[in-house]
């Protein structure tokens, strides 16, 4: 069952909403104008993974030391049905350069050889706070990847995203993401 134009709790009948929001990349982490994306299907998944030097001296049976030498993370989620301005953003393409047409005919154009844009992506689902909510916010986040689409009968057309989280290069010491409970 496709979602109505504009995303609601309303259309989730079982389990909890994971809502994914986006906004421009902005130094001041987190302070951008978030535009809603959608509820996800399946939720959002969020994986950290370091790699590390571990030098192997002949005096150790295992390694004395190991040092983080790379750092990575991963957002992923899946959008069902995604107007084509939701779309534009998990391309890293700006809708309003990229999305054309009016209500409710759109189009949207992809350029492979355009460049990218940074994004902070927010995803809002069920936390342990007073309100029961946890927020992640990737602060500078590019799109990587969008896995195939499929159109067929009585299939979901969902839209799986990934989504790199880099490191902030302004001010390292504050991180590549958070993850707050309220």
């Amino acid at each position: 069952m496709p979602l109505s134009a504009s995303p609601s709790v309303d259309n989730i009948i079982i389990g909890g909403p994971t809502q994914i929001s986006i906004s421009a990349y902005v130094a001041s982490r987190g302070a951008g104008t978030f535009t809603d994306l959608g509820h996800s299907v399946g939720g959002a998944e969020f994986e950290q993974k370091r790699d590390r030097y571990k030098p192997n001296l002949d005096a150790y049976l295992g390694s004395p030391v190991s040092e983080p030498i790379k750092a990575e993370g991963m957002l992923t989620f899946a959008l069902a049905e995604p107007l084509l301005k939701s779309l534009a953003y998990c391309l890293g393409m700006d809708p309003a350069v990229e999305v054309t047409g009016t209500t409710p005919n759109f189009v949207l154009k992809s350029n492979y050889s355009k460049r990218g844009i940074y994004q902070q992506v927010k995803v809002v689902g069920r936390g342990h706070g007073t309100n029961s909510i946890r927020t992640f916010i990737g602060w500078r986040s590019v799109p990587l990847t969008i896995e195939k689409w499929i159109w067929k009968k009585d299939a979901e057309l969902l839209y799986k995203v990934t989504f790199e989280v880099c490191e902030e290069p302004d001010t390292p010491a504050s991180g590549a993401w958070q993850m707050t409970d309220s």
